[in-house]
């Protein structure tokens, strides 16, 4: 059955007849990118929960967040409630974040407990989901404790993975496998030893603009010449490649002659590193918000958190190889990396914030795009649209 509502079946009807104008389908130079009504709508913005953020890998947390059993974060994944909890084996789990009486929401700030408790009327919760006591549940002094024949109370489980230190969840538990989605961002990984990570620190930004705007931005280069100079003088237009992309993933990179302290410069490298991976950069989105970029000296998560049409969140997580993610004598490296990213990505919220402007305008609707750079931009769209045509399960 059906999970949109009236509203969201009639919006989706509608963007749907607005791409049947063959924007997404012909020749690059001849098509353009989503309608304005994908980043200002409301009902567009909850349309996408329901699909976009429903149906695909959704990143919801950090690995390092969770030091031992028992610790819970709260988080909202497509619009839901949602409880990541580090379980008795060390494996994170995720649940529907409510209570299966009366759905109260059991976690409303990262804790440690033993098991979830609802305060409504402590119904109880193993860390593994399992129902174990419902106190006067028959009357008074009636209580019903494990019982064996009440696994329909269960918490409603979400299916979860954990790739290195970031984890993500699918809703919709219709997702393929989630090795398969990242086989493209995999194969761009060998030589770098991941497990040489170390988190360092993160940043947080309130963006004033649609969530698909940062990511489109992110993946693309075209802009580098007129709104990063530094970026511009690190690695010019004329060394720059357009990205690609496969299936839910989006890449591009580059080579740069000469490191630079913010980038592949003053801190330690991957070990073992391949000479081919001693001089690039290179980055990933995986489709709908979650990406990165990876240089022989740190890799820098970027996540777009979606916070209603019109706005959104984003966190830049940074990690470094081994002890230079925390030792005093990389701080001033450290610092040097991070406000590097903290200038770039400053001088990018501006952009971004202006295009969410136009989407405003009717003297714009999905724009004229470049058959060079931009590519990626109409894949992008596919994506969402394809989500967005997907039947709701």
């Amino acid at each position: 059955m059906s999970r949109l509502t009236a509203i969201q079946q009639q919006v989706r009807r509608e963007f749907l007849q607005q791409v049947q104008d063959g924007r997404l389908d012909k020749p690059v130079a001849e098509a353009s990118g989503l309608p304005n009504l994908a980043y200002t709508c409301p009902d567009f913005f909850a349309l996408e929960q329901q699909t976009v953020f429903r149906n695909n890998w959704v990143f919801a947390g950090f690995m390092h967040q969770f030091g031992k059993a028992g610790d819970m974060q709260p988080v909202e994944v497509a619009g839901q409630p949602v409880v990541l909890v580090l379980a008795e084996d060390h494996s994170i789990r995720a649940f529907h974040n409510v209570c299966r009486h009366r759905g109260a929401q059991l976690v409303t700030e990262p804790r440690n407990s033993k098991k979830f408790i609802c305060p409504n009327h402590a119904w109880s919760y193993s860390l593994s989901g399992q129902l174990i006591a419902r106190p006067h549940f028959h009357g008074g002094e009636q209580h019903d404790v494990n019982a064996l024949d009440c696994h329909r109370a269960d918490l409603v489980e979400v299916r979860c993975v954990t790739w290195h230190d970031w984890i993500f969840v699918n809703l919709g538990g219709e997702a393929d496998d989630f090795a398969d989605c990242i086989a493209a961002i995999t194969r761009q990984l060998d030589g770098y030893d991941l497990n040489a990570l170390v988190f360092s620190e993160s940043m947080e930004f309130d963006i004033n603009a649609n969530w698909k705007l940062p990511i489109e931005n992110f993946i693309e280069p075209y802009h580098v010449f007129s709104c990063h100079p530094w970026l511009n003088d690190f690695v010019g237009m004329d060394e720059r490649k357009a990205p690609s992309f496969d299936e839910k993933v989006l890449l591009c990179g580059y080579e740069f002659q000469q490191a630079d302290p913010a980038r592949g410069g003053a801190l330690p490298w991957f070990p073992n590193l391949p000479v081919e991976k001693q001089n690039r950069g290179d980055w990933f989105v995986l489709f709908p918000n979650f990406a990165f970029e990876i240089f022989p000296d740190q890799v820098d998560v970027f996540i777009a958190w979606p916070q209603g049409a019109l706005k959104c969140r984003e966190t830049i997580a940074l990690y470094f190889i081994g002890d230079a993610a925390t030792a005093e004598k990389y701080r001033a490296a450290r610092e040097h990396v991070v406000n590097n990213w903290h200038d770039l990505n400053r001088e990018d919220i501006g952009i971004i914030e202006r295009m969410q402007n136009g989407r405003c305008s009717e003297g714009f609707d999905g724009g004229v795009l470049s058959p060079y750079w931009d590519p990626v931009q109409q894949h992008f769209a596919k994506l969402v649209t394809e989500s967005i045509d997907a039947p709701v399960i």
